[in-house]
C-alpha cells in the first residue's frame, strides 16, 4: 500500500485533464487539482502578470485562482479544462482589478473623455446623476464591448494590451471599443431626453 501511494504522483502525469477533474469530483482529493496546478500554473501566472505587472501580485492571484478552482471544479461541468481555467482566471482578474480602482475618479475621467468631445456634450455631464447612468449604460453593452471598454478606459490599457489580455484580435478590440462608446453615448442621450 505504501509503495502504491508513493508512486501515485508519477501515475497522475499520465491522466488527462478531464480524467483528473472527474477523479477530483469523485474523491474530493486535492492531489488531482495539484497535478493540474503543476500543468497550468505557469500559464495562469503569465495571465496574472499581464493584468498586474507585478510578480508578487501575480503569485497571490495564482494562489487565489487555484483556491477558486478547488471550489468551482466540484460543481461545474468542465469539458475542456484549459479553456475553462483560462476563463475562470480572466474573470477573476477583471473583478479583482475593478475592486482595486478608486472607481468614482476613474468613472469621472472616463465619462469626461467619452461625453465631453464637443460643447453640446457638456450638457450631458452632471456628476451626481450621470455616474449612476454610466453604470446602467455599461451593463447594457455586450460582454465583449464591456470588457474592452473597461480595460481600455478604466484600466488604461492600449489596444494591443486589451487584445493580449482578452485573446480577441486587434480589429475586434477596436470595433468593440468604438461600438461600445457609441452605444454608451446613445444610452446617455436617450436617458437625458427621457428625463427632460
Amino acid at each position: 500500500m505504501f509503495i502504491y501511494i508513493y508512486f501515485m504522483p508519477e501515475d497522475l502525469k499520465t491522466f488527462s485533464d478531464e480524467s483528473l477533474i472527474q477523479l477530483y469530483k469523485k474523491h474530493t482529493d486535492t492531489k488531482y487539482i495539484g497535478e493540474l496546478y503543476k500543468r497550468y500554473s505557469l500559464l495562469i501566472y503569465g495571465l496574472c502578470y499581464k493584468y498586474f505587472k507585478n510578480a508578487e501580485d501575480a503569485k497571490d492571484c495564482l494562489t487565489e485562482i487555484f483556491e477558486l478552482v478547488i471550489k468551482k471544479a466540484q460543481t461545474q461541468e468542465i469539458t475542456f479544462f484549459k479553456a475553462w481555467i483560462y476563463t475562470v482566471s480572466r474573470n477573476y482578474l477583471l473583478r479583482k482589478l475593478e475592486r482595486q480602482k478608486p472607481i468614482e475618479n476613474v468613472e469621472t475621467e472616463f465619462f469626461s473623455e467619452i461625453f465631453m468631445e464637443n460643447e453640446d456634450d457638456r450638457s450631458l455631464y452632471n456628476k451626481e446623476k450621470n455616474l449612476d447612468l454610466l453604470q446602467q449604460a455599461l451593463s447594457n453593452l455586450t460582454d465583449v464591448q464591456r470588457t474592452c471598454i473597461e480595460l481600455f478606459y478604466y484600466k488604461q490599457k492600449s489596444y494591443q494590451e486589451v487584445a493580449s489580455i482578452t485573446g480577441y484580435d486587434l480589429n475586434k478590440v477596436k470595433s468593440a471599443i468604438q461600438n461600445g462608446k457609441r452605444n454608451l453615448k446613445l444610452f446617455m442621450e436617450e436617458n437625458k431626453n427621457q428625463n427632460g
